[in-house]
């Protein structure tokens, strides 16, 4: 078990450190490579390096987001706060908090994991369209009031999310076209911003800030909430658990532990009804549809912890580097090395939503309203498939 453990962290270190690449690719690439893996490792082992690599990833794709500007699913609520905050010289703190908020919302998910393999989750089916739309009011209706009336504020959010909506629905059911749509959506405005900003990025220091409570249960709560409704994303719980707060720290707070404890609960409601609410739960399945509970909760637990020190480790040495260069620079190469990215893995179609969503991107900072409306482009698809 020991080789398989080793060899799930290198993967989560890989997928989380690489933009453009999530734990759900190497979990269907195991997949396919089991009848040769099989030879080296068990059926079992192979699930755990699946598991493992899932939960690993959650810690350390913080980084990327933080330091290089790069979103997956999990973190494009959360980009904007984290790109603040290593401007601020806050980039390495924000990922140390995110670290330990990650493995609280471990911690607080385990009595929930427990409860969930006793519940009966059947039929939850059939109101996932009426909760989406219900977060959906909720998020264009909490849009602040600037300048402008409210009524013309939450006009300019709904474009927002329409728009967004659609681009999502031109995706829908392609995993790859997540990385174009979503670094359009999220990253592009930001670094085009920074690109023709003459600024300097301060050294990055080196400190802690302490997770508060209420941010980790309130991550815990939108991970449950996304495990237990099929076809609703993680982003979607990154959404639901910081949408209320302002001050970015207590974001990177909620939206890493809501998407940790998404992660562990999404097993616990397999090994419960049979349902599988992620790609690597999928897989998992695949390997081995009978698992000990407890044995994956200690598995967890140790993964958990190595993750935490993993995630300290990288973030010193990316925030080290990336207090060397100009942001301006530095953000040029991102947004060169991201289109070089979206081409090579999604060719010239991958090229068209980039560019798309890089407009309906840049239009939240037009109207002056939160980047978080261009979370229709996963909530949208979501409900319309279901109506």
């Amino acid at each position: 078990m020991i080789k398989a453990l080793a060899l799930g962290i290198l993967l989560g270190i890989l997928t989380g450190l690489t933009p453009g690449i999530h734990s759900n690719t190497s979990a269907t690439l195991i997949l396919s490579l089991s009848p040769t893996l099989s030879k080296y490792f068990s059926r079992e082992e192979l699930a755990i390096i699946v598991f493992t690599n899932a939960i690993v990833h959650t810690f350390l794709d913080v980084i990327p987001t933080v330091f290089l500007g790069v979103p997956d699913e999990d973190t494009a609520v959360g980009i904007l706060p984290m790109h603040e905050l290593a401007l601020e010289g806050k980039g390495i703190s924000a990922c140390i908090n995110s670290a330990f908020s990650s493995l609280g919302g471990f911690l607080l998910s385990l009595p929930l994991f427990y409860l969930i393999l006793n519940v009966n989750l059947r039929g939850l089916d059939r109101i996932v369209p009426f909760v989406l739309i219900g977060v959906s009011i909720y998020l264009i209706g909490t849009e602040r009031e600037f300048l402008e009336g409210r009524v013309r504020k939450v006009l300019q959010a709904s474009t927002v999310f329409v728009l967004s909506g659609l681009l999502g629905y031109l995706c829908y059911g392609n995993y790859e076209m997540l990385l174009p749509l979503l670094t359009g959506l999220f990253a592009s405005p930001i670094l085009l911003t920074s690109i023709f900003t003459s600024s300097n990025l301060k050294r990055q220091e080196v400190s802690f800030h302490d997770p508060k409570l209420r941010d980790l249960i309130s991550g815990v709560f939108a991970g449950t909430f996304v495990s237990t409704f099929p076809s609703v994303s993680s982003g979607v719980a990154s959404l639901v658990s910081s949408n209320h707060l302002k001050d970015n720290q207590r974001i990177v707070s909620a939206v890493s532990s809501a998407n940790t404890s998404n992660a562990i609960l999404c097993f616990a409601v397999f090994i419960s009804s049979g349902k599988v609410r992620s790609g690597a739960v999928s897989v998992f399945k695949e390997l081995t549809p009978v698992f000990d509970p407890t044995k994956l909760v200690e598995i967890g637990l140790i993964v958990a912890l190595i993750s935490v020190l993993l995630t300290i480790a990288f973030a010193i040495v990316f925030g080290r580097f990336a207090e060397r260069i100009r942001p301006s620079k530095l953000s040029f190469l991102v947004l060169s090395f991201n289109v070089a990215l979206i081409y090579t893995l999604t060719g010239g179609y991958g090229l068209f939503i980039f560019s798309l969503s890089t407009l309906v991107g840049i239009l939240t900072v037009f109207f002056r309203v939160r980047r978080v409306n261009c979370m229709g482009s996963l909530i949208l698809p979501t409900i319309l498939s279901y109506l």
